[in-house]
C-alpha cells in the first residue's frame, strides 16, 4: 500500500519532537539525521533519546522511497530488517535501533528508503490536554560500487506558470539546498529555499510566478549537498500567449 506523503510531513533533519499537554511533557531526538550506506556496509545503527519526563512507546517502519516530481511516495517495503522495530524509552534514557538490508546486492543504481519513527499512543495516560503525535523520518541510501552524478535542468512555461525541473540522469542522489534564478542582467534573483531530494532516475519539478524571470538567458545557481553548481538555460517564449 502506497502512503502518499506532503513534503512537510517528512522531516529530513534531525530534530525533537514536542507533545504538549496538561499535564505531560515528552520529546525524543535522533542521531543521526542520515545513513549513506552500500552492499558492503549495508546496516546501520540509529540512536533514539528520550529527553521528555514520560515513558516513550516508539514505532519504525522501513519504506520504499520515490518522488514523482511534486510529491514524495512511500510504500511498505520488507527490504530491511528493523532490531528492535519496537520498544519504549524510559525517561533520560537512549534506546539504539539496529537496521540492515536483508539481500545485500550491488545494484547499479542508489536505492532510497526511510526510517519512519512514530510514537504509539499509550492507554491510561492521564491528562486531558491536546497532545500531537508527529513523525521523524531518515532517509537512507545504498549507493552502488560506482558513482556517476548529473543532474539535467529545464526551465519552461506551463498553464501560464514557469517550471523549474531536475531530472537526475546519474546514479545516486542529488540533494538540492537552495536555487537563485535570475535573467543574465539582472542582480535580483528569484530564490527557492525549501530543500529537496532528486533521487536517480526521477526528476523534481518546481513553479515559480509568471513573471519575475523573463524570457531569455536565465542563469542558476544550485546549492547542494555536494558543492554550487551554475548552470545556463535560455527560457524560449510562451507560445500559448503569444498567439
Amino acid at each position: 500500500m502506497a502512503l502518499m506523503l506532503n513534503t512537510w510531513r517528512c522531516l529530513l533533519a534531525g530534530l525533537c519532537i514536542v507533545l504538549a499537554g496538561n499535564a505531560q511533557a515528552a520529546s525524543f531526538n535522533v542521531n543521526p539525521i542520515g545513513f549513506n550506506l552500500s552492499s558492503e556496509r549495508s546496516s546501520g545503527v540509529l540512536q533514539i533519546r528520550n529527553t521528555g519526563d514520560q515513558p516513550l512507546r516508539i514505532q519504525v517502519q522501513a519504506v520504499d522511497w520515490s518522488t514523482d516530481g511534486s510529491q514524495e511516495v512511500l510504500r511498505d517495503t520488507d527490504a530491511l530488517l528493523l532490531n528492535p522495530p519496537i520498544f519504549t524509552i524510559e525517561p533520560d534514557r537512549m534506546q539504539f535501533l539496529r537496521f540492515g538490508l536483508r539481500h545485500p546486492e550491488n545494484s547499479p543504481s542508489e536505492k532510497s528508503y526511510r526510517l519512519l519513527i512514530d510514537e504509539v499512543p499509550q492507554a491510561g495516560l492521564q491528562g486531558s490536554g491536546l497532545k500531537t503525535l508527529l513523525r521523524v523520518s531518515i532517509p537512507v541510501f545504498i549507493g552502488p560500487k560506482i558513482r556517476q552524478e548529473k543532474i539535467s535542468w529545464q526551465l519552461k512555461h506551463v498553464s501560464g506558470a514557469l517550471q523549474l525541473s531536475a531530472a537526475n540522469e546519474g546514479n545516486v542522489h542529488s540533494k538540492i539546498n537552495r536555487i537563485l534564478l535570475r535573467n543574465a542582467e539582472d542582480k535580483d534573483a528569484v530564490q527557492i529555499g525549501t530543500p529537496a531530494y532528486v533521487l536517480p532516475g526521477q526528476r523534481k519539478e518546481w513553479s515559480l510566478a509568471n513573471g519575475k524571470i523573463r524570457d531569455g538567458a536565465v542563469r542558476l545557481h544550485i546549492q547542494t549537498d555536494k558543492g554550487d553548481i551554475e548552470e545556463h538555460l535560455t527560457l524560449e517564449a510562451d507560445q500559448v500567449s503569444s498567439r
